[in-house]
C-alpha cells in the first residue's frame, strides 16, 4: 500500500476569512477571547527520529543521533510540533493552502490553476483564514504579516522515560512525484487531491534497510519514550481555540505523526494533554475576588474542558469530509497486516494496467519501493 494518502478538501466551502483579533487586544467588548496555556505529554508509539545535524557523520559510519538541547535532553523542536498542529487545523478547519504554490519538478508540473482563488494562501493580514489567524501569516510586502497567537515550546524528554532503538540503516526517501496525476489529482483531474498525510504502520517491518552508502544510518528512540511540551496562546476567538484544542486531541482512535522517516513507519506519537489553563483578562482586570480570572483544569476535569471549548469549532467549522479521511489515515491501532511502501516504477507506474489507478488500488501491489 502506498505510504501516504490525501485528505480531501471540500471545494464547495471556501475558507472563512475575517479580520483577526490582534495580539495586544486581550479584551474586546462583546466577544469572548481566550488566553492561557496547554501542557502536553508525548508518548512514542513507534520508533521516532528527529535528526541532530551536528551528529551526521561525513563518511556515514556513525549513526546520526536524535536532536538534543544544551542540557542533553532529547527534543522535538517546537517549530516541528507547531507545523504538525497547523497542518491539522488547515485540514480540519478548511484553511488556505499555505505551502502550496502549484509548481513542481522545475516548473514542468503546474497545478496552481487547479486551486480556486478562494483556497489559495492568505495574502492580506486583515483578511485571514482560521489557520492563519491562529498560527500566523507571512506574505508579500503589501499584504503585511501576522505573527499568530500560538507559541509552542520544544518537547523535552523525560530522563527516566528514554529508550533507544537499535542503530539502523533506512532506505533513502524519494522526492514527491506530482506528475503521477492519478495520485495527486482528483478523479476528474480538475482539482488537486488534497493534503498529504502518512499512514501509521502496524509493525516495524520495512523500517530497516541494507547497509548501503545510499541508505541513511540513524539512531532512533524507541517505543514509550516520553516528552513534554507547552503551548501558550493569546487572544484566541472561540473557533480558533477549538481548532487548536482539536489539533492536539484529535478523535478517539487516532494518533499524530512527526519526524523523519514517516513513509517507513517512524514517528507515530500519542499526545496526552495534562493541564489546561485559561486566563480571562476581562474578569481579571474588572472584578475582585474572582480567583484572578484564572481557571486550571487537570486530571478528570481536563477532558470535559477540552470538549467544551472545542464545541464551537466542531459544530460550526470542522470539515466532516477532512475528518473522515484523516480518521482513516491516522487510525490507531493501524490496520493489521498492511505493508506500506512506494510502488515500484517498473511494476506499477510504467505499466499500462496501472494507468489511471488511484492510491487505494496500491493495496496489493507486488514489489516495493
Amino acid at each position: 500500500m502506498n505510504p501516504y494518502d490525501f485528505v480531501r478538501i471540500n471545494w464547495e466551502i471556501p475558507p472563512v476569512r475575517r479580520k483577526p483579533v490582534w495580539h495586544h487586544q486581550l479584551v474586546q467588548q462583546g466577544k469572548q477571547l481566550y488566553s492561557g496555556s496547554l501542557d502536553v505529554d508525548i508518548y512514542a508509539e513507534t520508533p521516532i527520529f528527529v535528526s541532530d545535524p551536528r551528529t551526521v557523520s561525513p563518511n556515514g559510519r556513525e549513526p546520526a543521533q536524535f536532536m538534543t538541547n544544551k542540557q542533553g535532553e532529547y527534543i522535538i523542536p517546537g517549530s516541528s510540533l507547531k507545523g504538525m498542529l497547523r497542518s491539522i487545523v488547515e485540514a480540519l478547519g478548511n484553511g488556505c493552502l499555505t505551502l502550496f504554490d502549484g509548481d513542481y519538478e522545475r516548473g514542468e508540473i503546474r497545478y496552481k490553476q487547479l486551486v480556486p482563488r478562494d483556497f489559495q494562501k492568505c495574502s492580506e493580514n486583515e483578511n485571514l483564514c482560521l489557520a492563519c489567524r491562529t498560527f500566523g501569516m507571512l506574505s508579500g510586502r503589501q499584504g503585511g504579516v501576522f505573527l499568530g497567537k500560538v507559541n509552542v515550546s520544544d518537547a523535552c524528554s523525560y530522563p527516566a522515560k528514554v529508550y533507544k532503538y537499535n542503530a539502523i540503516y533506512i532506505s533513502t526517501l524519494s522526492a514527491p512525484k506530482p506528475h503521477h496525476e492519478a495520485f495527486y489529482l482528483n478523479e476528474a483531474k480538475n482539482r488537486i487531491a488534497g493534503r498529504k498525510f502518512y499512514f501509521h504502520h502496524s509493525s516495524n517491518e520495512g523500517i530497516e534497510a541494507e547497509e548501503k552508502k545510499a541508505n541513511r544510518y540513524i539512531q532512533p528512540l524507541d517505543y514509550e519514550t516520553a516528552f513534554h511540551f507547552h503551548i501558550d496562546f493569546t487572544a484566541l476567538e472561540s473557533d480558533e481555540l477549538g481548532a487548536l484544542l482539536q489539533s492536539v486531541t484529535l478523535e478517539e482512535g487516532m494518533r499524530h505523526k512527526i519526524g523523519y522517516g514517516k513513509p517507513l513507519g517512524l514517528g507515530s506519537i500519542q499526545l496526552a494533554p495534562v493541564c489546561l489553563t485559561l486566563v480571562d483578562y476581562a474578569t481579571r482586570y474588572t472584578q475582585s475576588g474572582s480567583g484572578g480570572g484564572k481557571k486550571v483544569f487537570k486530571g478528570n476535569e481536563i477532558w470535559n474542558a477540552l470538549y467544551e471549548y472545542s464545541d464551537d469549532f466542531v459544530d460550526n467549522y470542522r470539515s466532516a469530509l477532512a475528518l473522515e479521511d484523516l480518521q482513516r489515515i491516522w487510525r490507531w491501532p493501524p490496520e493489521p497486516g498492511t505493508a506500506y511502501y512506494y510502488p515500484s516504477k517498473y511494476q506499477w507506474f510504467d505499466t499500462s494496467a496501472s494507468k489511471g489507478k488511484r492510491i487505494s488500488d496500491t493495496r496489493n501491489v507486488p514489489g516495493g519501493r
